[in-house]
């Protein structure tokens, strides 16, 4: 499905969202967008009641790999969705009309299991939004594709894109 034409959203300015990165805005009239998701996550919170939303693109699924040392947050599954959730409910969200989507965790390469990123950040996902509660309402992730998202912040939808097909909308 291709978004049709909204005067009130055509001129919306994109806030981007880096490799272990992530970000949120109060402001309605924007977009949250990360490019090129492979075997990473972008996941996205979004509360339409107060239209505050916000992005994580995680690369692995776990700090635990660092042993004491200091990290990025947002590197990781387990250290970066908290850190998002925190400064979403520190902006006036609240957690409960919170609706998360996840995306990516795609297999790009033919590889063995030891290095099978994508599904193992797939499984912590699932393990976190679990423990957390987290009201997960679209799974667009795995495959051998990347994927870029923009999140509407007005509406909430996620626009994808797939190389060599149409955006669609989850």
């Amino acid at each position: 499905m291709v978004p049709s034409y909204n005067p009130a959203t055509a001129q919306m300015p994109t806030i981007i969202v880096g490799v272990a990165d992530l970000k949120i805005s109060t402001e309605p009239a924007t977009y949250i967008a990360t490019h090129a998701l492979g075997s990473c996550l972008g996941i996205t919170f979004h509360d339409a009641k107060r239209r505050i939303g916000g992005m994580l693109h995680a690369m692995l699924p776990t700090s635990k790999i660092t042993q004491g040392e200091k990290i990025r947050e947002a590197m990781f599954l387990d250290t970066g969705i908290p850190k998002l959730l925190t400064a979403l409910i520190r902006a006036g969200a609240k957690k409960a009309d919170i609706c998360c989507k996840v995306f990516g965790g795609a297999q790009l390469m033919a590889t063995d299991n030891f290095f099978r990123i994508g599904s193992k950040n797939i499984d912590m996902f699932y393990r976190l939004s679990q423990e957390m509660d987290l009201d997960v309402v679209s799974w667009e992730v795995s495959g051998r594709v990347n994927r870029t998202i923009r999140l509407n912040n007005l509406t909430g939808d996620v626009i994808v894109k797939i190389p060599s097909k149409p955006e669609f909308i989850r």
